[in-house]
């Protein structure tokens, strides 16, 4: 079965997924050459910056075992180069991924997924007038919301532009609120959630609708709200909304872990959701890894080895939009009694001689019934899969041009 949907795979693509996957463990620091040892305090910012980033907390730093931890920074990274930006050089650096998730477990610190919500900004700014801040606009603002960004590891999409974009939401829906054309406007992106911000001067008022466009303003979901202000209120704002995220999926490592579930899944009818759902299980910060028991039918039984407790493992693959829970079962492995092979000899073979009174009887020794193992009943959790099926496009056929007739060949007739 595995490598039927292997050869399957090769033949086509995968669907597309909102969620995107996030670059967790790179970072790049300007080096102050002013500082003393200025590239050992550039290494410690960039480790910073990449602990904020994959925990989702941004006081991971302040963790007692981290701190330990930044005093030896060297040991954490994997490549190592400078750069520059702006005339000014910079340190890049990539950290070794176990190293840093190793840390995390010892620090007690959640883990968050580098597969995460993409998010939707439409930015309204009022100054002489107010303006919708296109990919492509200057705004001082969105420089900055997009620099946190990067940094917290919060994945976004600016609009475009172009002529759907114009003509599909008006400044005056974004900022009066109306949120059935928002919600219309922002169907063509690929998004988990939609952010409609308003900035007057250093004041930011905004508001999240965590859920898919195609669902705003018919869904009676409440959206979340907030007002930021200040020089740095669009870096507030990315921190609250980056702690909202985390919060919902980063789920803290435990520091030794070889505890392994069983959790069977069905509804699996085709080889892309098989494939679909098991890189979402290994994308799981609860998932240290997962090993294939059984594939009977259109069920597929899992060995998960977790990272963080049942529990947490649990409301992780509950969260997945393809994936329904359904009642945990229990089941018995078949015990199979062991054969007894027991060797007569030859001489044995012979009919039994009559034995005089003063003769000794000879004990016979008579085989025991084998005690079985008594092996406990094992617990299954189950999910539904409720993916759509994937549906191979049909090539489209494409006729040959007839050439005309001769008249030989139609007098041949």
């Amino acid at each position: 079965m595995r490598h039927i949907a292997l050869f399957v795979l090769g033949l086509i693509a995968l669907p597309a997924m909102a969620l995107t996957n996030v670059d967790l463990y790179r970072s790049e620091v300007v080096i102050n050459p002013s500082a003393h040892n200025a590239d050992v305090q550039a290494r410690v910012e960039g480790m910073k910056e990449v602990l904020i980033r994959a925990s989702g907390d941004v006081n991971a730093p302040e963790n007692e075992v981290v701190k330990k931890a930044l005093g030896q920074s060297a040991q954490y990274l994997a490549q190592l180069s400078y750069g520059q930006s702006a005339d000014q050089q910079t340190l890049k650096m990539v950290f070794s991924a176990p190293h840093i998730r190793s840390l995390l477990s010892q620090a007690q610190l959640p883990m968050w997924s580098a597969a995460r919500a993409n998010m939707l900004v439409w930015l309204v700014e009022e100054q002489t007038e107010r303006n919708i801040i296109w990919e492509h606009s200057p705004s001082v603002i969105f420089d900055l919301i997009k620099s946190r960004a990067q940094q917290r590891g919060l994945p976004l999409t600016v609009p475009v532009g172009d002529f759907d974009d114009i003509t599909g939401v008006a400044v005056s829906d974004l900022w009066g609120g109306f949120i059935q054309p928002v919600g219309e406007a922002s169907k063509r992106y690929p998004v988990d959630a939609v952010l409609v911000v308003k900035a007057q001067g250093n004041n930011l008022r905004w508001r999240l609708y965590d859920q898919k466009p195609a669902t705003i303003g018919i869904t009676r979901q409440a959206p979340l709200s907030g007002t930021n202000n200040g020089s740095d209120a669009a870096s507030k704002m990315i921190d609250q909304l980056s702690d909202y995220f985390a919060s919902k999926s980063a789920v803290i490592v435990a520091s030794e872990s070889s505890q392994a579930i069983k959790v069977r899944f069905t509804e699996l009818n085709d080889a892309v959701s098989f494939f679909t759902l098991e890189n979402q299980l290994k994308s799981l910060s609860s998932v240290a890894s997962l090993d294939i028991l059984k594939i009977q039918g259109n069920q597929v039984t899992f060995n998960v080895h977790l990272l963080s407790s049942e529990q947490e493992f649990k409301q992780e693959v509950s969260r997945l939009s393809d994936v329904m829970p359904l009642e945990s079962i229990t089941e018995t492995p078949p015990v199979v009694a062991p054969e007894l092979s027991i060797e007569v000899p030859s001489d044995n073979l012979t009919e039994p001689q009559a034995t005089t009174d003063n003769e000794a009887l000879t004990p016979q020794v008579l085989p025991t019934t084998p005690v079985l193992e008594v092996i406990p009943a094992e617990m299954i959790m189950q999910f539904e899969w409720q993916g759509q099926p994937y549906v191979m496009p049909t090539p489209a056929v494409q006729t040959e041009p007839t050439e005309p007739e001769s008249e030989s060949s139609v007098l041949t007739r």
